[in-house]
């Protein structure tokens, strides 16, 4: 176990039941909801979206700054906040963690897709994933911090084939000082998890050098097909294999998973005064909402969760 986990392990084993209160009385009730960083499109957009359905109810959920997909997580198995939305991959992850057991549920459908991203240097002999790790050669690939989304389905990646463990290693920067070790040859490239509307497209599609030509490419992720029958232990699967097109002379094959709400179970019977329980507030608000929140995050029109495509 890691570090990282043997501490995580403790605070969540810590963190007591009672942190839930009994908010019956109250009207009408806010619960805090991680999201991340407070201005990006989770907690600007897709969150209010959802809360404004649920404010029909009496509910509130309201923004609460996090780290990592890990970490924000991780904040609602300790009862330090109500819910989060997470990749259900990172949220599957931790759910291995002895103090995360029993702690919460998946409330109502998938938010939106979130998708592998493999970016190299242009003119760089790979085509997808398994490059890297052919003919001997040992390959070094960023993954951003500790609790990103990235490093949580890059560490599924390297699970479903153990012997990349062996070539492959793993960094942790993001891409803004990644970008210049897969430069200098430093690094063989950058891997994140991340929606349609992040800025790691934008960005390493337009750098560009001095006679105009791009810099960077993003290539296939193909993973191997035992990525497919992982599960978050609940039968939901955790991945989905799909194509980006980027502009190249054909699209980049390569993986979703689903950003979930996840709902502690101390909250899931609060309720504002004279109200349904949180649960199914937020599970219809979801629902009511998820059209508007597919077209914020500009997800494609034929978009299917993976929860339900386990091979």
């Amino acid at each position: 176990m890691t570090r990282r986990f043997v501490w995580l392990a403790a605070a969540l084993a810590i963190a007591p039941a009672a942190r839930a209160q009994n908010t019956a009385a109250y009207a009408p009730l806010t619960l805090n909801v991680a999201c991340g960083e407070l201005f990006d499109p989770v907690c600007a957009k897709v969150l209010p979206k959802i809360a404004a359905r649920a404010g029909q109810a009496g509910l509130n959920p309201r923004a609460v700054q996090s780290g990592g997909a890990l970490d924000t997580a991780a904040v609602v198995c300790a009862g330090q906040v109500a819910a989060a939305i997470a990749p259900r991959d990172a949220i599957a992850q931790l759910s291995r963690e002895p103090g995360c057991l029993g702690r919460y549920d998946i409330v109502g459908p998938a938010l939106y897709p979130l998708y592998a991203l493999l970016v190299v240097k242009a003119g760089a002999p790979f085509r997808q994933f398994d490059d890297l790790a052919r003919d001997g050669r040992h390959a070094t690939i960023a993954a951003g911090e500790t609790a990103s989304a990235g490093q949580a389905t890059l560490g599924f990646l390297m699970r479903a084939n153990p012997p990349w463990h062996n070539v492959i290693t793993v960094t942790e920067d993001e891409f803004a000082d990644a970008s210049g070790q897969i430069d200098n040859g430093t690094i063989d490239g950058f891997f994140a998890v991340a929606p349609l509307t992040g800025d790691l497209i934008g960005r390493a599609r337009l750098r560009r050098d001095a006679r105009g030509t791009p810099l960077y490419n993003f290539i296939d992720v193909r993973p191997p097909p035992e990525l497919f029958r992982m599960s978050d232990g609940s039968g939901h699967c955790l991945y989905r294999l799909t194509a980006l097109d980027f502009g190249g002379p054909e699209p980049v094959t390569t993986v979703s998973t689903d950003a979930v709400l996840m709902l502690g179970r101390a909250f899931r019977d609060s309720h504002a005064r004279g109200g349904p329980r949180a649960a199914d507030v937020l599970a219809s608000a979801i629902e009511a909402s998820r059209a508007a929140i597919l077209a914020e995050m500009r997800s494609p029109g034929d978009w299917r969760p993976a929860a339900n495509s386990c091979q």
